[in-house]
């Protein structure tokens, strides 16, 4: 069972990542979301995690919880997600009235709408839920909130693109981090568990390489923080004529003549981070060599504008030139002095900008390696502190020894009892049937029950209940027709799963398929309700077994007590 679950989650988990990889490239949603508000409390909280699935609008009912795009924040696609209070029709078709259960008024009407009427083109899905109580995740999303606050304050000194450009500041570091710990403790030796692994090749004679883990530390931080933090940046279109009119822009230089200077352009700069900035303004494309290139800087929250001029020399050649005023800032760039900065900006402004983000890398990175290095010399000191236990023992002697003792037993038959009633689950081996030997027909009968209880699916519109009423089902239906080794009705309950899980990817993906045109679009919902679901599956398949046998158990119980000589019967371990 924990490798089947091992495996299920892994494949979910990789499917997720990749979906969420292409839903970027794409420019779509992505199919879990974090719930940033208390609308919908105590349903779904401030920081809790829900995933969905796209669905068509004849598949929604009153009471389901949606996911749809706001008209309030149009054109930009802000998502919200709330009850459906009511189902309404008109000539242009069905349409749905919502509610976050926290407020007072329908989103349609009044405050805190008006929202338009949620119709096909704004519904992009719905929660996945059980019956009409989504699965959520509860509070895990808070850090996250913090995190994006923090990030949306380091907003680009320019306003255009808004205050994502600078999470190319924090990516590197939990890209690295991330790759790291996969390193470390999953790629070690198959057969050991996580807290052995951690032992060996932190404490143990196979002690964590400080020099290979530094180098590994630098090549993956140094290269992502490269690659995505170039990427902060803004920019405008602008344009000058040379003894010609100039081409419609943004930052718009008019007509000029050889040997003279246009009027100055105003371009303004924000910065309501919690930091100083300091940024570089030079021109790329055709008016790199026109205009004239700046350094500033920006105290937190201070806004002004800097002046640009465009100019032309006695050579320049008459025409409509068009290119990018280019806005690269930077929290770090502040360590550096100002008279560096303004020599290598007039040497190269677009290599500075290179330059500047080397040198931030290899601080970042020996900043990040001397806390490595600390936490690697406290590891040790903890090694030789858990050998050399006297230090331990000091506080117990103010302790009765009684009292150490009873709460010693209660910790036990604690653990005994949980491992005694459900803990064998986990423990259970599939591999005990034997599909080719004898038991081959007793195999059967699980697969058989499951497909009994098959038309379930088909009569529930939801498909997590018709999962959980087909599973418990399949599992008496099973034990009625000799299954009576608790193995079996596991095995029941995962074949049941499996064939509900199958059918609800078949069905939501098919609904992606009538909805969806682009081929990038299609494919990242389609990864991403493949991998919610398998992750749904395999974080519900202990509890549902659990409850499958526990129901089959108790029906054996009822039996026996009507006609005691079961009790003798053989064969039997519910």
């Amino acid at each position: 069972m924990k490798i089947v679950i091992g495996n299920i989650i892994f494949l979910a988990a990789l499917i997720l990542i990749l979906a969420r990889f292409i839903s970027v490239w794409a420019g779509t949603p992505f199919p879990i979301d974090l719930v940033t508000s208390d609308s919908m409390s105590p349903t779904l909280m401030k920081g809790d995690v829900v995933a969905w699935t796209p669905t068509k609008i004849e598949n929604v009912k009153v009471g389901d919880v949606v996911v749809f795009k706001s008209y309030v924040h149009w054109p930009e696609e802000k998502i919200l997600v709330h009850r459906v209070v009511d189902i309404k029709q008109d000539s242009r078709g069905t349409y749905l009235k919502t509610k976050g259960d926290a407020n007072d008024r329908v989103d349609q009407v009044g405050i805190p709408g008006p929202e338009g009427p949620i119709r096909e083109d704004h519904l992009m899905g719905k929660v996945v839920s059980i019956g009409q109580t989504p699965l959520k995740i509860p509070l895990v999303g808070i850090i996250g909130i913090w995190i994006n606050d923090g990030v949306a304050s380091l907003a680009q000194p320019t306003s255009s693109k808004g205050s994502l450009s600078y999470l190319g500041i924090f990516a590197p570091l939990t890209i690295s981090v991330i790759i790291l710990v996969v390193l470390l403790f999953l790629i070690p030796e198959k057969g050991k568990t996580i807290k052995e692994k951690i032992r060996f090749h932190r404490f143990g004679p196979g002690q964590l390489d400080l020099k290979k883990t530094l180098a590994v530390f630098l090549v993956v931080y140094f290269v992502f923080f490269s690659m995505i933090h170039l990427f902060a940046y803004d920019s405008v279109t602008t344009s000058v004529g040379i003894n010609d009119g100039s081409q419609s822009s943004q930052v718009d230089f008019k007509r000029i003549k050889q040997g003279t200077e246009s009027l100055p352009q105003e371009l303004p700069l924000i910065n309501p981070s919690v930091s100083n900035v300091k940024g570089i303004i030079f021109a790329r494309g055709e008016v790199k060599d026109h205009i004239s290139k700046k350094v500033f800087e920006l105290k937190p929250g201070a806004e002004k504008s800097e002046r640009l001029i465009a100019s032309a020399s006695n050579t320049s050649k008459n025409g409509s030139y068009m290119g990018e005023i280019m806005v690269y800032s930077s929290p770090f760039w502040a360590w550096y002095p100002d008279d560096i900065i303004q020599k290598l900006v007039s040497w190269d402004a677009e290599k500075t900008v290179y330059c500047l983000d080397f040198f931030t890398a290899l601080i970042l990175t020996a900043i990040t390696g001397s806390i490595l290095i600390i936490i690697t010399i406290i590891s040790r000191v903890y090694n030789v502190m858990s050998i050399d236990l006297s230090w331990r023992f000091a506080p117990r002697t103010i302790l009765k020894k009684q009292t150490i003792k009873k709460m010693g037993y209660t910790k036990v038959n604690i653990k005994k009892s949980f491992s005694k009633k459900i803990g064998w689950i986990i423990k259970t081996d599939l591999a005990e049937i034997d599909i080719k030997g004898p038991e081959f027909k007793s195999f059967i009968k699980p697969i058989l029950a499951a497909l009994i209880v098959l038309p379930i699916l088909f009569i529930f519109n939801d498909g997590l209940i018709a999962m959980i009423i087909a599973v418990i089902i399949a599992g008496v239906i099973a034990y009625s027709i000799s299954c009576k080794i608790r193995t079996k009705i596991i095995l029941t309950a995962l074949v049941t799963m499996s064939i509900a899980t199958a059918y609800m990817i078949i069905q939501s993906n098919l609904v992606i398929l009538e909805k969806q045109n682009e081929s990038l679009v299609t494919l990242s919902y389609l990864m991403g309700a493949t991998g919610i679901y398998l992750l749904v599956f395999g974080l519900i398949l202990v509890p549902l077994s659990l409850l499958s046998w526990f129901i089959v158990r108790r029906i054996r119980n009822l039996k026996e007590r009507r006609e005691p000589l079961l009790m003798l019967e053989g064969k039997c371990d519910l």
